[in-house]
């Protein structure tokens, strides 16, 4: 089972029987929102019980949906685990299950950087999905090839394309696994992975 729809099954676990899943959704592009360093694409916002919550794409969609669509569905293309991710984002914040929700300012983006280059010093990273900022931080050794890492860098880039998840299952199991920046958030609260993104709104 791949990440995206075992995260989903842990959040229809978490809300079974709360109303949340019958509650509608909507999912609008917001051109003018600030937009995470480590994240690349079309800026959308997701609407859910007057919670507002980001997620940034290569594979835009605009839409009013409801939570328990992603139930039991197959979530195999980039637009669908968006949403996905988008929705888990909302899900989480609204039940005050993870802290992130809107990216950081500007201003807060080189001590991001600075604070994860200082994180992640002495270890091996493999950075997953395309995320060009990700691979700038001073002091991080790089490798080649995700069985050679100590840490996989998951951003939200990770997560949609279709060949960076099929990276992230081959070895989620084997290598410890850090997700960045707001659009991983409910994902990675949902399954209990570390996140970064101390500067989220």
């Amino acid at each position: 089972m791949d990440m995206i729809t075992d995260a989903v099954r842990k959040m229809e676990e978490v809300i079974h029987g709360s109303g949340c899943q019958d509650s509608n959704i909507r999912i609008r592009r917001s051109p003018d929102a600030d937009v995470c360093r480590y994240e690349r694409g079309v800026p959308l916002v997701f609407e859910y019980g007057g919670v507002n919550v980001d997620c940034v794409t290569n594979y835009p969609l605009e839409a009013t949906t409801r939570v328990n669509f992603m139930f039991g569905a197959q979530l195999d293309t980039p637009e669908k685990r968006t949403a996905a991710c988008g929705i888990m984002n909302a899900i989480g914040r609204f039940l005050c299950l993870c802290r992130s929700g809107r990216a950081c300012r500007p201003e807060d983006h080189a001590p991001c950087m600075t604070q994860l280059g200082e994180h992640l010093a002495g270890r091996k990273v493999f950075v997953v999905g395309q995320a060009p900022a990700l691979l700038g931080l001073a002091g991080v050794a790089y490798v080649d090839m995700p069985g050679e890492a100590d840490i996989l860098l998951v951003p939200g880039d990770g997560l949609f394309r279709e060949e960076a998840v099929r990276v992230v299952d081959a070895w989620r199991d084997d290598v410890p696994i850090l997700l960045v920046g707001p659009s991983t958030a409910g994902c990675a609260s949902f399954l209990g992975i570390d996140h970064w993104c101390p500067y989220s709104r």
